[in-house]
């Protein structure tokens, strides 16, 4: 009975691009700043400013992995708990994940600032770095709690569609940057500890205007200490480990690679490969952003046990997302010379060539990088974490290092720079063998690399699927809708309730959402209706203006004028069980008859 092949995906399409522009900035964020500080320290400091930043790009990774732990993990719980309507939950997940926040964040920041100089040989540091090093590290210390409070709070704003504040507090967070980089280095002379306390205080602008949602009476998640369940930290870590996983392999490749551009090419290569690190944020951001829209959505539709939905979420990126990304390549790699200047002025230098090399080369990675980190975040949604493991290993360390040590010492740098696109396609090649190896038998749909479990959510002929456009669709809906009850053995009085439900749900949505300040239509209704333990669950998915369930409740207590919206009282009355929440900018109802 599912009708698949004929869905209107306009929700879920404008769903997940409604979704990336945020989740490439935020994955650009760090990039932004390191861009950011490389351009100022290339040209007023010098290149052993720049050799400071790569040096540091480990340490970065290492912060990066908390935070991939905490939002990869919380993220994908929290949306487990809204696919099933446990708003409670939420709540206790965001009040513990913002706590273990807090106490992994002041470690760091103890480390960097009373241990620096140890830190700073650890990272590979020698003779005069070691200092520059240290210097920059006390100045980001002071930051570093923002900096993963940011990551945190940017994750649950969008579940409230606050992503506004995510972008303001971007736009005001590089213009602060930019601004006390030239302040504390031009005339304080601050030097590279200037260069790392602009980034610290930039980080905590942007961290305290996202943070002021949460002292407002609309935030419906908030940090409540009473609370705190630590049992739920297991959850966080056991899902989250294969994203800061990912994240800690990156960092063994740097160091990896460090090592190999140090003895193969010299200082001019890591210098190199410096600024492209320094500029890689940005470059993988849309991948990594499709990647991280990707996870968001999935762990929303699994927890409602949508098999129809997650189809369609990951036939959008497989479509749609990767030829962005593709896109967006192509642009990179037309603005490679432009892009180098950024770093470095002097065209005629060895480490001007050999950075232009790498942004040439380098944007191919990211159509690889999107395929592959969608991927993953979908079976770590799906809570596959052996072949995350295994895919995270191969991606973040073995593939690039492996190919690396083999081609560098007959290519050069350029081994390096090809071993990038290489690692995207043996990351890949991997998860085609793993469908294999799944299926027994070679893939051929996008449903083989989904790798559904059978015992997930309703089979196919217990399930019917409809998308609305149009007033004329709840009719034909209604009506669909009692049929399907009827070949499902429900009795005629509950079939009726059911084509009733939607008759007047659906109908209620079209008059009052669909239509814009001109007229125009602009909105849908995706509908799935379940036939499930003897009994009917509809669940209306619109992206109309929010409902806000205290008004909701309101509305169903009798009033003076028993008329008044009459349809949603009788609904109300008929159902066994209604709940209602507001999910990434959808209104999702949930009616059991």
């Amino acid at each position: 009975m599912s009708e698949k092949n004929s869905l209107n995906n306009k929700i879920i399409t404008k769903l997940f691009f409604r979704l990336l522009p945020v989740q490439i900035l935020l994955v650009a964020i760090s990039g932004i700043n390191s861009i950011i500080d490389g351009a100022i320290a290339g040209k007023y400091i010098g290149v052993i400013a720049l050799t400071v930043i790569g040096l540091y790009y480990p340490m970065l990774k290492v912060i990066d992995a908390v935070n991939a732990l905490l939002t990869g993990g919380s993220q994908i719980l929290c949306g487990q708990f809204l696919g099933k309507n446990e708003t409670e939950k939420t709540r206790m997940v965001f009040s513990l994940d913002i706590a273990v926040t807090f106490c992994f964040s002041l470690l760091f920041c103890g480390a960097m600032l009373f241990i620096s100089k140890g830190l700073a040989t650890l990272l590979g540091a020698e003779n005069e770095t070691v200092t520059e090093l240290s210097n920059y590290l006390r100045g980001l210390s002071f930051g570093i709690l923002a900096q993963v409070l940011s990551a945190q709070f940017s994750v649950f704003l969008q579940l409230e569609r606050q992503e506004k504040r995510t972008y303001i507090g971007i736009g005001a967070m590089m213009v602060s940057n930019l601004t006390l980089n030239l302040v504390f280095i031009n005339v304080l002379d601050l030097g590279l500890f200037g260069l790392g306390l602009s980034t610290s205080l930039s980080n905590w602008l942007f961290c305290v205007i996202q943070m002021s949602y949460y002292f407002t009476k609309k935030a419906i998640i908030r940090f409540d200490f009473k609370l705190i369940r630590i049992h739920y930290l297991k959850d966080i870590f056991r899902i989250g480990i294969p994203s800061a996983l990912g994240q800690f392999y990156q960092t063994i490749r740097g160091l990896f690679i460090n090592y190999i551009l140090l003895r193969y090419i010299g200082d001019d290569g890591l210098a190199a490969y410096s600024a492209v690190g320094a500029f890689s944020c940005v470059f993988f951001a849309v991948a990594a952003g499709v990647a991280s829209a990707t996870r968001l959505l999935a762990s929303v539709y699994i927890g409602e046990e949508d098999r129809d939905g997650i189809y369609r979420i990951m036939h959008t990126v497989v479509t749609k997302g990767i030829l962005l990304v593709t896109a967006v390549s192509l642009v990179f790699m037309c603005l490679h010379v432009p892009i180098t200047r950024i770093f470095y002025a002097d065209t005629a230098s060895n480490v001007y060539r050999l950075a232009k090399q790498i942004f040439l080369i380098f944007p191919i990675s990211m159509i690889f990088s999107c395929f592959t980190c969608s991927f993953i975040n979908y079976y770590q949604c799906f809570e596959r974490m052996k072949i995350v493991n295994i895919l995270s290993f191969i991606d973040g360390t073995v593939g690039m290092v492996v190919c690396s040590f083999i081609l560098t010492p007959f290519m050069g740098a350029m081994g390096v720079w090809i071993s990038q696109i290489l690692n995207g396609v043996i990351t890949c090649i991997s998860i085609l063998i793993y469908t294999v190896i799944v299926n027994k038998r070679f893939p051929t749909s996008l449903n083989d690399f989904l790798l559904i479990p059978d015992s997930f959510g309703v089979p196919d002929e217990n399930r019917l699927n409809i998308s609305i456009g149009s007033v004329d669709g709840v009719l034909n809906t209604s009506q669909k809708v009692i049929d399907f009850c009827k070949l499902h053995n429900i009795d005629k009085k509950h079939a009726f309730y059911s084509g009733l439900c939607i008759e007047e749900m659906a109908g209620n949505i079209v008059q009052h959402g669909f239509k814009d300040k001109n007229g125009r239509t602009k909105n849908s209704i995706d509908i799935c209706v379940v036939y499930k333990d003897s009994g009917i669950l509809i669940r209306l998915k619109d992206n109309c203006k929010p409902f806000n369930p205290k008004e909701r409740e309101a509305i169903f207590k009798p009033g003076d004028d028993v008329t008044s919206n009459i349809g949603i009282r009788m609904i109300e009355r008929i159902s066994k069980r209604m709940e209602y929440q507001f999910v990434l900018g959808l209104n999702v109802l949930s009616v059991w008859i």
